[in-house]
């Protein structure tokens, strides 16, 4: 009588282990499957320039997706910049920035004084940024509309040297600079 309920015992141990494999199984593979969105969470969004091209980003716990339209021209170039030279968490999409490019001391290019600061871009718009709240540490990143040839600036003194944003207005002027360098400052 021991030994039946031995088999018993082993016979529902195998099942139990059985269903539970069965289980992990179906369960491994149904977490693949995509997950519908009602087509009623897109938001419908107008067009001002029909030449422009409009684009909804969703993010990670947003019940909004983040739109913004890249003008005719111009492309998105994210870049990202510690607080202070990436203003600060001031700036907001659709604020217009001006770059300024800083040039460290040694430089390939003898004909460049250096170092320089330099003022690169104007009135750049800013599509989206997602920044620290102001006054507290951390990293801006900015995505701008810029056309191929700011781009190429932009990603270059990123990578390369270092850049900061400065608040413009929609009414500033074109200005030229010189820039800054020890030879000038004073």
């Amino acid at each position: 009588m021991n030994n039946r309920k031995s088999n018993n015992i082993l016979f529902i141990g195998i099942g139990v282990f059985a269903v539970g494999a069965l289980l992990v199984f179906v369960g491994l593979h149904s977490g693949n499957k995509p997950i519908a969105t009602p087509q009623s969470q897109t938001p419908a969004v107008a067009n001002v320039d029909p030449n422009a091209r409009t684009i909804a980003v969703g993010q990670a716990g947003a019940t909004t997706p983040i739109t913004f339209t890249v003008p005719k021209g111009k492309q998105a170039v994210a870049v990202e910049l510690p607080s202070v030279p990436g203003l600060a968490g001031y700036a907001q999409p659709g604020d217009l920035i001006n770059v300024y490019a800083t040039i460290k001391l040694d430089q390939p290019n003898p004909k460049l004084r250096s170092p320089l600061v330099k003022l690169v871009l104007q009135g750049v718009k800013v599509l989206d940024v997602r920044a620290p709240a102001p006054g507290t540490a951390g990293t801006a990143t900015y995505l701008l509309a810029l056309s191929v040839d700011e781009a190429e600036q932009v990603i270059f003194y990123a990578k390369f040297e270092s850049m900061w944003m400065a608040l413009a207005s929609a009414d500033q002027k074109p200005v030229s600079s010189n820039g800054r360098t020890y030879q000038n400052i004073l």
